[in-house]
């Protein structure tokens, strides 16, 4: 098919071949004066040229367009992932961009903040995003506008899948998107037993355990990496189901290796890798493998099982990212009346109160290392109290660490009422069982 410039030009030609044996009959017949025939070709001339000025103007805009690009379009429209971003209060529009850049969520901040001037930058809101390379910086600014509560801005045909949402939210979110494909189809897409079967050939790393799994409702839905999907290709529920593994197969293939190593079920760490990031899970799993040799030792001395050892350092230490552990090596909690200098320090404490968590003020302990805390703790669990030296025995006659993990706040060790929960999840997360043997 010609290009409207090939077709024009076939038309110039056209007229001007048509003009030539026009000009060659008047010549003949001597019908009209040669002053007429040079005016109208003028003209005509003229007109040619107007047009050929037009289709070059296009041509270059075109050209420059395509070297140039869009300076507010998006950075990487294939990387649907999104990033943690933290705007401080006071930020400028400027500051904000630049934090933007430097997160590589935007090409430029000098982009955004020309942007956001032109669209009013005191709409911006402090507070923390959840922001993709996939977004425009039109998609960004509108976001920020509306405030770190505001779900991320997406290109039509794009569809988010958030940490926590149940398989009919997704599929809800899809369908509207998808044209001729129901929800309630989606839905049951998760859960075909053929497609589960197909797609754990096809993605053998990323649907390790499928088979295992305990959800009812949306069990493919597991593997799917919280991130934007695009459904725009997609015309059937198989398809869409395919779309969000496949994509979610490219983002897991970094940390299969990782995973494969330690044990770790590619569900556990997805939502903490698409909330805080490679570094924070990297950190984590090195705390892990940092006590667990100890803990190890000490549950042959004490009795006490390293996957609980392990997991109550994790939890209440928030994996060695609290002050009183990071910086006073107290990794769970423990209180003292020791007023020493040295021996103590006052801090806040949430403790729960009915069921209901209020903020205090408390002594703890501290630790010239972190094997000091916790061997204190394993002879805590041991010897129980000064009060009661069995407080904790049904702990240490636990043979597993769900039955130990219960014991501990059936034996009044913690006083949330989620503890054996939270301790079970963080066990069963990090595959901690698998020191117990």
């Amino acid at each position: 098919m010609e290009s409207r410039k090939e077709k024009h030009q076939h038309e110039i030609k056209a007229a001007e071949s048509l003009d030539a044996a026009h000009v060659a009959s008047l010549n003949n017949h001597n019908k009209q004066p040669n002053g007429k025939r040079k005016k109208r070709r003028g003209t005509r001339n003229r007109f040619i040229a107007a047009i050929l000025a037009i289709i070059l103007v296009i041509g270059i805009v075109f050209t420059v367009r395509t070297l140039f690009g869009d300076k507010n379009a998006a950075l990487d429209p294939n990387d649907t992932t999104f990033k943690t971003v933290k705007i401080a209060q006071g930020s400028t529009a400027s500051q904000m961009g630049q934090i933007l850049q430097d997160k590589k969520i935007i090409k430029s901040s000098k982009n955004f903040y020309k942007y956001a001037m032109s669209q009013g930058a005191e709409k911006l809101q402090a507070g923390t995003y959840q922001l993709s390379p996939s977004q425009t910086i039109q998609l960004i600014f509108e976001q920020m506008a509306s405030g770190p509560s505001a779900e991320p801005k997406l290109p039509k045909g794009y569809v988010l899948v958030s940490v926590g949402l149940t398989a009919d939210q997704v599929a809800q979110r899809i369908s509207n998107e998808v044209k001729g494909v129901s929800a309630q189809e989606i839905t049951t897409a998760f859960d075909d037993k053929t497609l589960i079967n197909k797609m754990q050939k096809k993605y053998p790393d990323l649907l390790r355990g499928v088979e295992s799994s305990n959800t009812k409702t949306g069990k493919l839905l597991d593997y799917v990496y919280p991130q934007a999907f695009d459904v725009t290709k997609d015309k059937t529920a198989n398809d869409i189901v395919t779309t969000l593994l496949d994509q979610s197969n490219d983002t897991m293939k970094p940390y299969y290796d990782v995973l494969r190593k330690n044990g770790l079920a590619t569900p556990s760490v997805m939502a903490l890798l698409a909330t805080s990031g490679k570094a924070e899970f990297e950190r984590r799993l090195a705390f892990v493998q940092k006590i667990a040799p100890y803990a190890q030792e000490l549950s042959k001395k004490y009795g006490l099982l390293a996957s609980v050892s392990i997991a109550q350092a994790a939890h209440e230490s928030n994996w060695d990212n609290s002050q009183l552990s990071s910086k006073y090596n107290n990794f769970y909690g423990v209180k003292t009346q020791d007023e020493t200098p040295g021996k103590s320090i006052v801090l806040d404490t949430t403790e729960y109160v009915d069921g209901k968590p209020e903020t205090q003020k408390a002594r703890f302990a501290i630790y010239d290392s972190w094997k000091d805390s916790m061997r204190e703790h394993a002879e805590t669990i041991v010897n129980g109290n000064t009060w009661n030296p069995d407080q904790f025995k049904d702990v240490i006659a636990a043979k597993n660490y769900k039955q130990a993990a219960k014991a501990l706040y059936d034996n009044h060790y913690a006083t949330d009422v989620n503890y054996t929960k939270l301790l079970i999840n963080v066990i069963e997360t990090w595959n901690m069982q698998r020191y117990d043997k």
